[in-house]
């Protein structure tokens, strides 16, 4: 039995799962299970465009497990989540519908959308957009927001949301996990004006910010209160670019970029268990990579990312587990690719590292050190 301060997504469904969205109103916890349930692959299950062509999620489960083994590749704690919320009350009765997914290499894309459909009077429903996958493609297009004003997952992810709201739902829940949560954001302030108001809540669990303008648009500041933001205590990916939104920090139970892993989020009752604030290690990497981007210009940062593409694509591999497992082989293909390349290329990469490891050093040297994050027994209790 976990204790207090650790119990997960799964013992959140063990203790609420006996009671309906209609019992139980929709929860912060909810929209972190809708996000990872977002991951799993719909095609042929859930692709119907409208609400009448829905499927349960109890239905869309069986079709699911029942897939060759190689559907399901990679995706173990995904699947367990999957089998746990379609064995409830609270969720099997949750209808998908609109499946989502463009995958391009040319254009550089890995985007994916599922809309769940949570009251049987069709009012309600939460769309899902999907994080980074573990494509090199999907990583690709995280690097390319950087220096691009708008990457083709953002323009789908807006015109997806944009054909939702045309179906007059009264209360729209819109949300992700990583990317899928900057999709989110980006798709609801891009909303038409006149539908915008029917999109009661925006979720982003630990998605990454924005490089150009948009938090300074006048539809940005209109959503702004409905946007909820969460982090982990020791973020990365949810501090990158920028944010003008107030976040909350959820305690995990990992360390560093293990903590960007949403089944290692901590949970209480009906809500996260929140930490009074990031940790010093994410704010001094916050601050130096954030200062490290955008000393850089927008050239410079496609350039770089260019060259560390050409690299890794000089692997053979096509997603980051075909990385790791390659070893020592895949490092001496990225180290002979390296001596291939121009001198100018070299030394602009070469250049640019050192410069963000001084950055870090520099942010280190004589910061006060925060105690390792632990559950606020008093922000615990929901404040």
């Amino acid at each position: 039995m976990a204790v207090k301060g650790e119990t997960n997504l799964f013992d959140y469904l063990l203790w609420r799962g006996d009671l309906t969205f209609a019992q139980a109103p929709f929860c912060p916890v909810d929209n972190l299970i809708f996000s990872c349930l977002a991951y799993l692959n719909w095609n042929g299950i859930a692709d119907g465009k409208f609400p009448r062509q829905a499927v349960t999620l109890e239905t869309a489960a069986s079709i699911w497990e029942a897939m060759p083994a190689s559907w399901k590749q990679g995706e173990e704690k995904h699947a367990q989540l999957l089998h746990a919320a379609a064995g409830c009350e609270r969720f099997r009765s949750v209808r998908l519908f609109h499946y989502a997914e463009r995958f391009s290499e040319e254009r550089q894309q890995q985007f994916s959308a599922t809309t769940f459909l949570l009251d049987a009077d069709d009012k309600t429903v939460y769309v899902a957009f999907r994080g980074t996958d573990n494509t090199l493609v999907g990583w690709r297009e995280d690097f390319n927001m950087s220096f691009q004003s708008e990457v083709p997952s953002q323009t789908d992810a807006a015109a997806y949301l944009r054909e939702i709201l045309t179906m007059g739902f009264s209360n729209v829940l819109v949300g992700g996990h990583s990317k899928g949560g900057n999709l989110a954001v980006f798709s609801a302030v891009h909303a038409p004006r006149h539908m915008v108001q029917r999109i009661q809540a925006v979720y982003n669990n630990d998605g990454p910010g924005f490089a150009n303008h948009l938090l300074e648009t006048a539809s940005f500041w209109y959503l702004k209160d409905r946007i909820h933001t969460f982090v982990p205590q020791d973020s990365v990916i949810g501090m990158l670019l920028e944010h003008d939104e107030d976040y909350q920090v959820v305690y995990s139970r990992q360390k560093g970029l293990q903590q960007h892993n949403p089944f290692s989020w901590c949970v209480l009752g009906n809500d996260f268990c929140y930490v009074r604030d990031i940790s010093s290690t994410s704010r001094i990497l916050d601050n130096s990579l954030r200062e490290w981007i955008m000393d850089m210009t927008p050239d410079e940062r496609e350039q770089l990312t260019d060259i560390l593409f050409q690299l890794l694509n000089r692997t053979d591999a096509k997603t980051v587990r075909e990385l790791a497992a390659g070893g020592p082989g895949t490092i001496f293909q990225m180290i002979q690719a390296f001596g291939g390349m121009s001198a100018s290329q070299r030394s602009m990469m070469t250049m640019h590292l050192a410069e963000l490891v001084q950055k870090i050093l520099s942010s280190t040297a004589g910061y006060s050190t925060l105690p390792p994050g632990k559950p606020n027994r008093l922000l615990e209790q929901h404040r």
